[in-house]
């Protein structure tokens, strides 16, 4: 969540990259923590939809707030909206987006933060998918992953479309990881040993990617950590995979990084993602 919060008396000074002055934490520290739990509603709220949130922003202006929503719809949501397109052939996408603004707004976030107006601002990633790479990327991992996910096919094309956005530098490591741990958490204790090796695949298929695309940035190392009962264990184990090279310092490199918990009938699993790219000044 990325927090670009604007409180000023005078007119509002911006810049090319936005807004420059960010201190509403030094201000209002009330306002700060109500839009932190409105963002975990918010979230939870796009959950139950099969909607996922990628990134959001809030951006205000006096007592005018604007928040930009980057939404990803997942496979099983988007079936759903070509069998109610086939009924109602007026449906488009962009008034889908307008059906979750009411339900959105409760009326006491408006109230707690004395606002004028509030604005939902949704941008569709399914949108900036590249097809011709996620045919190529399906080829290449058909023959391992398809028997491991052949019931769960929708699970299986939101996965294929997300590695791709990440090799295009489109989204941040926490799709990846969150779909890393809606995969596992379904899979049954037998499995888990052969869905490491599918992503170590998957992990030297990323890096290699980057580097032939001189456009996009490269990524030189991968790292995931699992720490949980794997295979169902009496006790917690300990898988580390590594592809490429991930230094230990974050100081002076871009790393990526995103931690998540997965609960499942075998207990809860940690799961830790590193991604580290190479950005050459």
């Amino acid at each position: 969540m990325h927090l670009n919060l604007l409180k000023l008396k005078k007119a509002p000074s911006f810049n090319k990259t936005g807004i420059i002055d960010t201190n509403i934490l030094l201000h209002n520290n009330k306002q700060v923590t109500n839009f932190i739990n409105y963002y975990n509603y918010i979230k939870q709220a796009l959950k139950l939809k099969n909607v996922h949130i990628e990134k959001i922003t809030f951006f205000l202006i006096g007592k005018n707030l604007l928040i930009n929503l980057s939404i990803y719809y997942s496979a099983l949501k988007l079936s759903l909206f070509k069998k109610r397109s086939k009924y109602n052939s007026k449906i488009n996408l962009n008034k889908k987006t307008l059906y979750f603004k009411n339900s959105l707004f409760p009326k006491t976030f408006i109230k707690k933060n004395k606002l004028n107006n509030a604005t939902l601002k949704f941008i569709n990633i399914n949108k900036q998918i590249n097809i011709k790479k996620s045919l190529t990327l399906y080829k290449n991992i058909k023959n391992s992953i398809f028997t491991l996910l052949k019931k769960k096919r929708y699970l299986l094309i939101d996965f294929i479309r997300i590695t791709t956005l990440l090799i295009e530098n489109k989204i941040s490591a926490k799709l990846f990881t969150n779909f890393i741990g809606q995969i596992f958490s379904t899979l049954p204790k037998k499995s888990h040993n052969r869905f490491f090796l599918i992503l170590k695949k998957i992990f030297k298929i990323i890096i290699s990617d980057t580097k032939i695309n001189k456009n996009i940035l490269k990524i030189d190392g991968i790292k995931l950590k699992m720490s949980g009962r794997i295979r169902g264990k009496t006790r917690s184990d300990i898988r580390i995979i590594t592809v490429g090279t991930v230094p230990l310092q974050s100081n002076s490199k871009h790393i990526e990084y995103f931690k998540q918990t997965i609960f499942t009938v075998y207990g809860a699993f940690g799961l830790k993602l590193w991604i580290y790219r190479n950005i050459q000044k």
